[in-house]
C-alpha cells in the first residue's frame, strides 16, 4: 500500500499537540480554581474517548492491511524512519507530556479528580497509532 499521499494524516501531530495543550491548560486552571476540577475530568474523559476510537480505528486499518503486508504491533507505536522531526516531536512529545503532566497533577493535588488525567494520554497514543499506520511502509507478505 505504501506511504499515504493525502495530506489528512499530517494533521494528527497538530491535533495531538492541541489536545495536550487543552489538557495542560484546563489542569492548571483546575489547580487554582477548584470549581474547574469537573471540567478537567470532562476534558480527560473526552480525550480518552476520542483517543480510544482513534486507536481502535488504527488497529482496524492495520488488520485490513495485514492481509497483504507484514505489520506488527510495534509498527503502530514506532514511527517509520522517513518520519520528519516535526511529526516525531509532535506525536512523541505530546504523549510524553500528557503522561508527565497528568501524573504531576495527580501527585501534587489532594483531589482525586486529577487521577482522570492519565486516561487522556490515550488521545496522544491514538494519534500516534493512526499516523504510523497511515504513513508506514511495510513489507509484502
Amino acid at each position: 500500500m505504501g506511504r499515504n499521499t493525502d495530506k489528512t494524516s499530517y494533521s494528527y501531530p497538530v491535533i495531538s499537540v492541541a489536545g495536550t495543550s487543552l489538557l495542560a491548560t484546563v489542569g492548571l486552571l483546575a489547580i487554582f480554581i477548584s470549581q474547574l476540577e469537573t471540567l478537567y475530568v470532562i476534558v480527560s474523559l473526552s480525550l480518552f474517548s476520542i483517543g480510544l476510537m482513534t486507536a481502535l480505528r488504527a488497529f482496524g486499518i492495520s488488520l485490513t492491511r495485514s492481509r497483504y503486508e507484514i505489520i506488527t504491533t510495534s509498527d503502530l507505536i514506532l514511527l517509520p524512519k522517513h518520519t520528519g522531526r516535526k511529526e516525531k516531536a509532535g506525536l512523541y512529545g505530546s504523549l510524553i507530556i500528557q503522561v508527565v503532566i497528568s501524573i504531576f497533577f495527580a501527585a501534587t493535588q489532594s483531589s482525586t479528580n486529577f487521577a482522570f488525567g492519565i486516561l487522556a494520554s490515550l488521545f496522544a497514543l491514538g494519534n500516534l497509532n493512526m499516523w504510523a499506520i497511515l504513513n508506514g511502509t511495510f513489507n509484502k507478505k
